[in-house]
């Protein structure tokens, strides 16, 4: 009688463990099965082209239906400027207020890894490889994660955001124009710099109210180069910038690497002396001095560093050209078709390494350069991860956060396409949200089944790692305590930068030394030689090897 109690107490024992189970809905690593969790509002703060992003709040609403009896989540997503959106942040986190998740990038003022070296951002590396997150787990693999690692204060490095990326560079960028425009004027498809050019005098004589070109933060040196060169750096790479820093190292024959003390690096006579490549005789003003040209002949607009809506203006039919990724191009299609119905788009890939499609020719570091954090004041670190970790769990929930809504904003278009949905309105149902603040993967993308053929071309090459040489630096994390008021200081000085890339200066020699002295009396001799002992010390563990 004993027995056969005992077995029909393990009976209904391992039932009840059965309906247990049977009643569990996936909530996420951090949440817990049965009733929901107590409503908990989530402070998002990012950078967004268009404020607020059309058809965010629509999503938003789905996400809730989904995800009420789990995650019981509100999302308060509050959207700036990319220009401010770095200082932004630091003072939210540095004023306590709440702030759960945080935009930051390499790029920002204050950079990442500034805000990591000042102790404002968590450490997320029990998130990640870890099977109560399998979403996370799956798409965020050891190689990636460790690309995307950055060194603390006391020189430990962790995860502390999770990375976005579509690819492993920034050579997809392009100059995108009004192909209507161009075709209008004899133009036709632009497909080299001589063609931008008479694109520009064509607009400067017949379209008298639109700019030619608005940019955000000028033209960097090596644009011009690949622009007008079309000269791909095809070996000796021996030459980069350290990431989050006004510096750019060069490494010698023995091993041995050198940080420019000039904020011009080849203007530095030893820096110069070291670099190889087809670029290592070039004139170090020869950007800056096209820049200065484009300036003056009014192609760029007459206040340049304070053109902060670029592609406002472009949609809006009041300037002809800007420059973005060329990967985002339906999308860009979209948003100009939004505002102007009649309008075409078209794209010049400037880069020589992806426009003659050549491998081992352009730079990575094989990582992001968009990241979300949470910052350390944020009380609400395991909602902010399960939120990832939801949209992570199922391909459905990426695509929805990327695209938008399927059969309104996008059509699914088997594994890897979407297409347009039938009676489409660019102005009410295009998906305005950049979703390379919070989701985007390059395990995950789809392509428009419209793409046209080039921009596909070099979009597929840059997810491709044999397009990529590794950077000198990759790895590497500059860790600025030791020099930390004259960092703050070098910020600051920022825009004398900007205004040498916008071309604003008219006697441009003359102010290069002006802005030089200001550098120097910033101390940049003291934080560029600190910069300079990191990584040697840490080119003794990972060493050049002419990658």
């Amino acid at each position: 009688m004993k027995r056969n109690n005992s077995r029909r107490f393990r009976v209904l024992f391992l039932a009840a463990l059965m309906l247990m189970a049977a009643a569990v809905v996936y909530a996420g690593g951090g949440s817990q099965p049965g009733s929901a969790p107590r409503r908990t509002t989530l402070e998002f703060l990012g950078p967004s082209p268009s404020i607020p992003p059309n058809g965010f709040d629509a999503v938003l609403e789905e996400v809730y239906k989904q995800t009420d009896s789990t995650l019981n989540i509100r999302i308060n997503y509050v959207f700036t400027e990319f220009t401010d959106v770095g200082q932004k942040i630091s003072l939210r986190i540095a004023a306590g207020e709440q702030l759960d998740g945080a935009f930051v990038a390499q790029w920002t003022n204050p950079s990442m890894q500034q805000m990591i070296s000042q102790g404002l951002l968590t450490n997320l590396d029990s998130f990640f490889n870890n099977d109560q997150y399998p979403g996370l787990k799956k798409y965020f693999q050891k190689d990636y994660l460790d690309a995307n690692s950055f060194a603390d204060a006391k020189g430990e490095t962790h995860v502390y955001a999770v990375p976005f990326a579509d690819g492993f560079g920034q050579g997809t960028e392009g100059i995108f124009y009004r192909q209507d425009l161009a075709d209008k004027y004899g133009i036709g498809k632009i497909n080299s710099y001589d063609d931008l050019i008479r694109y520009f005098e064509a607009i400067k004589k017949n379209e008298t109210a639109m700019q030619p070109f608005v940019t955000l933060e000028g033209l960097p040196a090596w644009w011009w180069a690949g622009m007008i060169r079309d000269t791909p750096q095809t070996s000796q790479h021996n030459t980069d910038n350290i990431s989050g820093t006004p510096f750019s190292v060069v490494i010698g024959d023995d091993g041995k690497a050198y940080v420019s003390r000039h904020f011009i690096p080849a203007m530095d006579p030893k820096y110069r002396s070291m670099v190889k490549g087809p670029y290592a005789n070039e004139d170090p003003l020869f950007g800056a001095k096209h820049s200065q040209e484009w300036y003056q002949k009014g192609y760029i607009g007459s206040d340049p560093l304070n053109d902060k809506d670029r592609e406002a203006r472009f949609y809006a039919g009041r300037a002809a050209a800007f420059h973005g990724n060329a990967s985002g191009f339906v999308s860009t299609q979209n948003s100009l078709k939004a505002s102007l119905p009649n309008a075409e788009l078209g794209v010049w890939i400037w880069s020589p390494n992806f426009r003659f499609n050549m491998k081992k020719t352009e730079g990575s570091g094989f990582n992001a350069w968009n990241f979300l954090a949470v910052p350390s004041t944020s009380k609400n670190l395991n909602k902010v991860m399960d939120f990832m970790e939801w949209i992570y769990s199922d391909r459905n929930h990426y695509d929805l956060l990327s695209y938008g809504i399927p059969g309104k904003n996008w059509i699914p278009v088997g594994n890897d396409k979407m297409d347009t949905p039938a009676n489409f309105n660019p102005a009410s149902d295009a998906y305005g949200f950049p979703n390379y603040i919070l989701a985007l993967n390059p395990q995950l993308l789809r392509f428009p089944v419209n793409m046209p053929d080039d921009v596909l071309k070099v979009t597929l090459a840059a997810g491709d790692a044999s397009t990529f040489y590794k950077f000198p630096t990759s790895g590497f994390s500059f860790v600025s305590d030791a020099v930390e008021s004259e960092m703050a200081k070098l910020n600051d000085l920022n825009s004398y930068q900007l205004a040498v890339n916008c071309g604003v200066y008219s006697n441009l020699e003359a102010e290069v030394v002006n802005i030089q002295r200001r550098f120097d009396e910033a101390g940049f001799a003291k934080a560029a030689a600190e910069a300079e002992r990191q990584f040697n010390e840490f080119l003794k563990k990972n060493p050049y090897e002419g990658q």
